[in-house]
């Protein structure tokens, strides 16, 4: 990606680009998937003149009826289609996979899961979920009060997007990841 200035201090910086983010078309009623905050549906697009130049813009439908606007520019960066049936098997993997090894200290722990929780990618879910679960079981006891609320975020995200990659209801996505991680390899 070409260099951009960051809109907060005006550095120029390269953003890094995420996986699995093909170009995205923008048609009212698409589902569409917005980083840590799930799918959400195109209500609009439309151009703004708020500027000088006039903006083309997003407008999208988050969960809990939360509607947010992108300029065009900005929603080819952060937007993604929702998981294709490759994916789907990656993330079906990655459920059923070991345990992997892992940060001992848990605030680079901490980083990592929200580092991978901002990127709203089903595969980087899926390893949340799945560390979270292996070191859960490891403990014999409960995960931490940040590191849980992290863990169900994942759970309710990669749930969303199952639902709408599968055109099922998400408890029963949340039934299904429920049953990858009970034949996950056990350490």
């Amino acid at each position: 990606m070409p260099p951009r200035p960051c809109t907060k201090c005006g550095k120029w910086r390269r953003r890094a680009a995420l996986p699995y983010t093909p170009e995205v078309e923008f048609t009212v009623g698409q589902v569409v998937v917005y980083g840590g905050y799930g799918p959400g549906r195109v209500v609009a697009t439309e151009t703004r003149a708020a500027t000088p130049e006039p903006q083309e813009v997003v407008v999208l439908e988050l969960a809990a009826a939360l509607t947010v606007t992108l300029p065009i520019a900005l929603a080819q960066e952060q937007l993604r289609a929702v998981m294709n049936e490759t994916e789907l098997a990656s993330v079906q993997t990655t459920l059923r996979s070991g345990p992997r090894a892992s940060e001992s200290i848990w605030i680079k722990r901490q980083k990592a899961t929200r580092a991978k929780l901002a990127t709203g990618q089903a595969i980087c879910l899926a390893e949340v979920i799945s560390d979270g679960a292996h070191r859960q079981r490891a403990q014999a006891a409960r995960l931490s009060v940040n590191e849980r609320e992290m863990y169900l975020k994942a759970r309710r995200l990669l749930a969303d997007e199952i639902g709408h990659a599968r055109g099922i209801d998400p408890t029963q996505a949340e039934d299904w990841i429920t049953s990858q991680l009970e034949h996950a390899v056990a350490p």
